[in-house]
């Protein structure tokens, strides 16, 4: 058992490693689809504003994090929304949390939760630009709100300080 968990777990993480990775290239859309998420922004009700070109966020407040920033990244025909949990420094990597982070995905449906490239955590969902209406967008904007509060809360433990997020700009 402990053999197949030490094989499993380096897999695990190599492939949320190389889909975060996929996820962080220069994002690209078309002017039709960016001006569609711009009009999910609006019908969402939430306060947003632009990181960059094709890259928008909106903030929340959560219980266990002061702040929470919902990337929405446009790329290609994707729609990808980001919340970082915890910054590498604030946690400490271990057997026993990466064996959290697994069955934390399992918890969520369409959500994944991993670590990215440069060692923070995050949780995300990624959806079909062409067939998410402004609803079902407002709703996984919710959804990546309160599921990286839930899940800051779920990782206390293996937390070196506690999870805190800086204003975000």
């Amino acid at each position: 058992m402990k053999k197949t968990f030490l094989m499993i777990v380096p897999f695990a993480l190599f492939t949320l490693l190389t889909v975060t990775a996929a996820a962080q290239e220069k994002p690209k859309i078309d002017k039709a689809s960016a001006t569609k998420i711009v009009q999910m922004l609006e019908d969402s009700g939430h306060t947003y504003g632009k990181s960059a070109d094709n890259v928008w966020v909106v903030k929340f407040r959560g219980n266990t994090l002061e702040d929470i920033a919902v990337i929405t990244i446009g790329h290609e025909n994707m729609l990808i929304l980001v919340s970082v949990i915890a910054e590498k420094k604030d946690f400490k990597a271990t057997p026993e949390l990466m064996m959290k982070l697994l069955r934390l995905n399992d918890d969520y449906d369409r959500l994944k939760v991993g670590i990215d490239k440069d060692g923070d955590m995050f949780v995300r969902i990624d959806l079909s630009l062409r067939v998410t209406d402004a609803e079902e967008f407002k709703l996984n904007v919710e959804q990546i709100s309160a599921a990286a509060d839930e899940i800051a809360t779920a990782i206390k433990p293996f937390m070196v300080a506690a999870p805190t997020k800086k204003p975000v700009k």
